[in-house]
């Protein structure tokens, strides 16, 4: 590969690093959306939707959306929705409130950097290099961010939900990352890996036609076909 195209690689790949606190800005939940009827008089926070988690404890009282909450609203299906909170005083300009902006609903899951402290390498997936032919890479870099490894987003690479990922090549497909995790031996046994979507935390969305399950032995809570 040329020198170019790795300087270019090595651009995109700073350009994608977090930065100072914006990530922390952003929330993220799963829950259904609801239409509101707002009452339009003075002093009064006039929310369009409002966001209930599937715990059905926290409830998001939505002002402005930068996408059509109109397809999902009132559907009785769970949601992924991001956003952030924002102040703003009420109608006519009386009263403050705090109300929630949405960015984006089901947006595709995209793999988050993975840091290995034992050898203080970082890999980063889904790299796109040429908008031409939207040729994609993984790529493990080492310090001070030194390409060390890419590896071609192709068919041969790619590996299915559940499937083997342990070796160099392999590439989870969309929406999976690779989990590693010990056999019935324990940490005295090998290592295995796999492609899953894991759903330990509260909250976590499967997709449509699976659930979350428990493999014993396994990758711990991650999502299978029902």
């Amino acid at each position: 590969m040329s020198s170019t195209r790795l300087l270019r690689i090595a651009a995109i790949v700073m350009a994608m690093l977090p930065m100072g606190s914006f990530a922390a800005e952003k929330v993220s939940l799963s829950g259904t959306v609801e239409s509101l009827a707002c009452a339009q008089a003075c002093g009064i926070c006039c929310p369009s939707h409002s966001v209930v988690d599937t715990s059905g404890t926290l409830r998001l009282l939505v002002g402005n959306s930068f996408v059509d909450l109109a397809k999902i609203s009132d559907d009785e299906k769970v949601h992924q929705i991001s956003g952030y909170f924002y102040e703003t005083t009420g109608q006519c300009g009386i009263g403050e409130c705090t109300l929630f902006a949405v960015e984006e609903f089901d947006a595709p899951r995209i793999p988050e950097p993975t840091y290995n402290a034992a050898d203080g390498t970082l890999t980063i997936q889904s790299i796109v290099t040429n908008n031409i032919d939207n040729t994609r890479y993984t790529v493990t870099l080492s310090a001070p961010f030194n390409v060390d490894k890419l590896t071609e987003i192709a068919p041969q690479n790619i590996v299915s939900q559940g499937g083997d990922c342990s070796t160099d090549s392999a590439i989870c497909e969309d929406d999976t990352i690779c989990v590693a995790y010990f056999g019935i031996a324990g940490p005295n046994g090998p290592e295995f890996k796999s492609c899953e979507i894991p759903c330990l935390q509260p909250g976590a969305l499967c997709p449509s036609g699976q659930s979350c399950v428990a493999i014993a032995d396994g990758p711990g809570q991650v999502c299978r076909v029902d």
